[in-house]
């Protein structure tokens, strides 16, 4: 066993590191890339913070460390050491393995360590010694967790099984079987970790499969990870061999152009309404999402979830018509019928670890997307939808109702779930069949008659009731001033006379109706 080491990931940058440091460091690292002729891509990353200061529980393991990134962090790894040795040892008697696990074991997963540090979106500064027993006893505790989930124990601590930082690259898992199977037998085949992967991914993916997963549908040799299986069997589910908007807050309703139009009107009346009119826009043109978000965030609290714009279910199904009805296929095969008024969407089964999954599938999609080895956002954009047609319990019912939505979750959890997640700002260079869907439903639902009436209304009238709003607000609180400190000062009607001549340009000076 090796000795209890710092063996944090270096990420640093040279502002916070040595030159010299920087050096040996990035001398390592580009000396492995060109040494190294391999296939598998970066694959493992940390989660950008952005995510993390989110949900931290939901992507760093809270129970288990596997891996480089987490074996060596002190809360897990002092809770974990002793249990991963027994469940090593438990994991190796069949194979009559004692002293001869370093020749055996160690020595074949060191052949590969120069080839898996690729793997890693980061740097280790730790030996490929270090490293081949850091994946031997996580790799063999790994494989116990996942033959006893899928045997149906319950494991708390599954979710940690499925966070990215947590991923160890199947290759290790592949090679140190082999290195044990053929000790045992002299022979070895793949099949059982492919039946394993494949078990695991049925009972714990939030998304329902409609048929038998086998063993053509996952081909371990061209995956990466756990993660990375559970992925690919989710996206590449269907029966069948879509524009997105932001929800905007509520100055955003407003439209400029009939702001601006509105006071130069009011101008034209009533030539002092602009002394008052000209501020007020000038105040709603500033950048007012920014500047609520940053007050929000030195107020500690958490800035508002963007979703994709598209109405929910229960404004859907009692204001559109539109029937909601499960598909057996999978996120590609969400469809929606413009002559039925029918909108399809795939089975969700949601387990209490389900939002996990889904959001490390997620950051998943966008990392690999982002370096190049996706080309679509097929899982995020239905997250996404998800998102957007889930805003209540009543959108919750409509979903259980029609056997679209089911498990183990009550309404108000699920709510929470999609309520949390924030809309992905990445998107598809050319519009998606997810997307196109989305616009389709958006489209029957804005020529619904007392939709374009509301929307009619909004254009025309909205700006015009703000602007009133903030006129009288201001007015009020103005005279309200002006007469308590008349009160106090006895300035009779010389201060009124000032105020009505700003306000209306008029000779008030005779005028009665502005002494106090």
């Amino acid at each position: 066993m090796v000795p209890f080491i710092s063996a944090l990931p270096s990420s640093s940058t040279s502002s916070i590191e040595d030159p010299p440091q920087w050096v040996n460091r990035i001398s390592k690292t580009f000396q492995n890339n060109l040494l190294v002729d391999t296939d598998l891509p970066v694959c493992i990353f940390q989660v950008p913070e952005n995510f993390t200061a989110e949900k931290p529980e939901s992507y760093i393991p809270q129970t288990i460390g596997l891996g480089p990134i987490h074996h060596f962090q002190t809360q897990l790894y002092s809770k974990r050491e002793q249990l991963k040795l027994e469940t090593a040892k438990t994991m190796l008697k069949p194979y009559r393995i004692t002293s001869d696990f370093t020749e055996i074991v160690i020595e074949s997963l060191k052949q590969l360590i120069p080839e898996v540090r690729c793997c890693y979106g980061l740097y280790f500064d730790v030996d490929d010694d270090t490293l081949a027993w850091v994946f031997a006893l996580d790799g063999l505790f790994l494989l116990d967790m996942l033959s006893k989930v899928s045997e149906g124990d319950s494991l708390e601590s599954f979710e940690d099984l499925v966070m990215i930082e947590n991923q160890i690259p199947l290759v290790l898992l592949i090679e140190a079987r082999t290195a044990l199977e053929e000790h045992l037998s002299g022979d070895c085949n793949h099949s059982f970790l492919t039946n394993l992967l494949i078990r695991i991914c049925e009972i714990r993916s939030p998304l329902k499969f409609s048929r038998r997963i086998s063993r053509l549908d996952l081909d371990i040799n061209t995956r990466v990870h756990l993660l990375d299986c559970m992925y690919h069997l989710i996206v590449n589910h269907s029966v069948s061999a879509k524009n997105q908007f932001i929800r905007n807050n509520f100055l955003d309703d407003i439209d400029l152009e009939d702001v601006e139009n509105a006071v130069q009107m009011a101008g034209d009346l009533c030539p002092g309404a602009n002394a008052v009119l000209q501020p007020l826009l000038l105040i709603m043109k500033l950048p007012w999402d920014k500047i609520i978000s940053l007050i929000k965030k030195m107020m500690g609290e958490t800035p508002a979830v963007l979703e994709i714009d598209i109405p929910s279910a229960s404004e859907l199904s009692r204001i559109g018509k539109v029937e909601f009805c499960m598909t057996p296929g999978g996120i590609r095969d969400v469809e929606f019928d413009d002559e039925t008024l029918t909108f399809y969407l795939p089975i969700l089964s949601l387990k209490p670890d389900s939002e996990t999954m889904l959001r490390n599938l997620v950051v998943y999609e966008g990392l690999m997307f982002k370096n190049g080895n996706f080309t679509n956002l097929d899982l995020t954009e239905y997250v996404d939808l998800m998102c957007g047609i889930i805003d209540g319990v009543k959108d919750v019912r409509i979903l259980r109702e029609k056997h679209i939505i089911e498990g183990e979750l009550d309404d108000e959890e699920i709510v929470k779930l999609f309520n949390g997640i924030t809309k992905s700002s990445l998107k598809n260079e050319e519009a998606s069949e997810l997307q196109k869907t989305v616009a389709r439903v958006n489209k029957h639902f804005g020529n619904v008659p007392r939709v374009k009436a509301y929307h009619f209304v909004k254009k025309y009238f909205l700006a015009w009731w703000k602007i009133i709003v903030i006129i009288f607000t201001l007015l009020n609180l103005m005279l309200l001033v002006v007469k308590g400190a008349c009160q106090v000062y006895e300035c009779n009607n010389h201060l009124g006379f000032g105020i009505g001549r700003l306000l209306f340009g008029a000779d008030v000076e005779k005028n009665r109706l502005f002494d106090y």
